[in-house]
């Protein structure tokens, strides 16, 4: 089968729109799950009395549970399938998610929060690790891209869904921040027993290929592993992870996300500044996911034509600056909400052009360790961010400062991936 056969496009089409909707549904769930606290904020903060601090390292003490549990979740993945670990951890997470809705004080919020995460720990880098044993490398950023159109579809999703959802308050004696909680949570553990059912671990168990098409998909991704693994065989696993390669990506997935997440859990608190009703913020909240949406394709086409994807990513890492940089000194002004978009844009796109690094590098069970510590230690920048803009919030009461210390950190990491030292040893 020649690499750039007709035949060759359509066994790509066809296992991406078999494996790829249900990923999505998932993904997209498990998203909702770890960012509603966000879309709950709008009223949950006031109701419980929590200060933006609070709020702040809450949503960021997620990363604790993640970083504990990340690498044990992804070499459990390893071993037994996507489609056993991933249903079990689905059903974990759902239940966590669902016991959000039932905190009172902050010691409560910190705990569900961590167990949040150590449910979660695996899911992304297994995910990443299970595209990469389907897809081969040139064919990586348009899946991702196309895949991972779920995170800022979740704000296109999540605003309107949580202005609905605050109209059950006083249900059943519940908060509306409280059903947000829980009703977003029972998709997860529905659709777990769907991925136990439908889901395939590997090519070699696809029975809806034809076997011509397994055995050629297989030694595909055979022959690039084995590439891989040949320039890392002098190398013992546990030592890949001091390796400067790592390191470098580890770096960078910090930065990204330090800046990214901490504008994006409190995007919906930084729109009810400008003024807005509870119901008018989540709307307006679609608006920067909606213009991610459209863009977010497009990056991944880059990253695979780009002879060095560690530029695109770059490129991305600028538009998170260039966006908070415009949006801070227009606040409380709703024209705010056009640059916040550009910065979402670029947060993005920097998700889906980073993760096609990891899998040049790293193959096997060494795919699993690395994706795993890259994707653990940059969502350290899951509690950084989130509690740096909190924190200065709550000191210069108001969200410009935050704002502008979230983009020197996004505009320092695009530099650092574009200096020489990155590219030394990422390409080594």
């Amino acid at each position: 089968m020649d690499a750039d056969s007709s035949m060759e496009r359509d066994l790509m089409r066809r296992i991406a729109w078999r494996i790829l909707p249900l990923l999505a549904l998932v993904l997209l769930f498990n998203y909702l799950d770890k960012v509603n606290l966000g879309f709950a904020a709008v009223t949950m903060n006031q109701e419980l009395g929590f200060s933006n601090t609070v709020f702040g390292v809450g949503a960021g003490f997620f990363a604790i549970g993640y970083a504990l549990f990340g690498i044990p979740s992804t070499l459990i993945l390893h071993r037994i399938g996507a489609r056993r670990w991933i249903g079990i951890i689905m059903i974990a997470w759902g239940l966590c998610s669902a016991a959000t809705a039932f905190v009172t004080r902050p010691a409560e919020l910190l705990t569900v929060r961590l167990l949040l995460g150590i449910a979660e720990a695996g899911f992304t880098p297994g995910i990443i690790l299970y595209l990469s044993r389907w897809f081969p490398r040139q064919y990586r950023g348009r899946v991702l891209g196309s895949f991972l159109l779920i995170y800022p579809l979740s704000l296109v999703i999540g605003g309107p869904l949580s202005s609905a959802l605050f109209a059950l308050d006083g249900v059943l004696v519940l908060h509306g921040w409280q059903w947000l909680f829980l009703l977003e949570a029972s998709p997860s553990v529905v659709l777990a027993f769907v991925v136990f059912a439908i889901l395939t671990d590997t090519p070699h168990q696809a029975r809806w290929l034809a076997i011509n098409e397994r055995v050629w998909l297989e030694k595909r991704l055979a022959a690039e592993q084995q590439q891989i693994e040949r320039s890392n065989s002098l190398t013992p696993s546990w030592r890949k992870l001091t390796n400067a390669r790592v390191w470098a990506l580890v770096a960078a997935n910090v930065g990204l996300s330090t800046s990214g997440i901490g504008a994006y859990f409190f995007m919906p608190l930084i729109i009810q500044s400008m003024g807005f009703s509870i119901r008018n913020t989540g709307l307006l909240v679609a608006l920067p996911g909606i213009a991610s949406t459209l863009v977010l394709p497009l990056w991944g086409l880059w990253a695979d034509r780009a002879a060095h994807r560690e530029s695109v990513t770059a490129a991305a890492c600028a538009a998170i600056a260039i966006g908070l940089v415009g949006a801070a000194p227009l606040l409380p002004s709703a024209w705010a909400i056009i640059p916040l978009s550009v910065a979402m844009i670029g947060f993005f796109g920097c998700l889906v052009a980073f993760w096609t690094l990891p899998t040049d590098l790293l193959a096997g069970a060494d795919a699993a360790v690395g994706i795993a510590f890259i994707n653990i230690m940059g969502n350290l920048g899951t509690f950084t961010g989130p509690y740096l803009l909190g924190w200065l919030s709550d000191t210069t009461g108001t969200f410009e400062t935050g704002l502008l210390g979230l983009a020197v950190i996004a505009t320092a990491t695009a530099i650092f991936m574009l200096t020489p030292s990155f590219r030394t040893s990422y390409a080594q």
